[in-house]
């Protein structure tokens, strides 16, 4: 569990490299603030644009 702090809010409302969800913009703004914390991270989904907008992000994604 992650709290939802100022820092990965912050990140949210920040533009994206693809349109994407609010709740996807949540789910990547955490993965972005738990990368930047040194934690590893490889993101699992079959959405077609949370995928995309993580690849240009540079995450590693799980092979589902």
């Amino acid at each position: 569990m992650l709290e939802m702090a100022v820092p990965v809010l912050t990140r949210a409302l920040k533009p994206f490299p693809k349109p994407i969800r609010t709740l996807d913009a949540l789910h990547l703004a955490s993965a972005d603030f738990l990368r930047s914390q040194g934690e590893p991270v490889t993101i699992a989904s079959y959405d077609g644009r949370l995928i995309e907008a993580a690849q240009l992000m540079g995450f590693s994604l799980a092979d589902l």
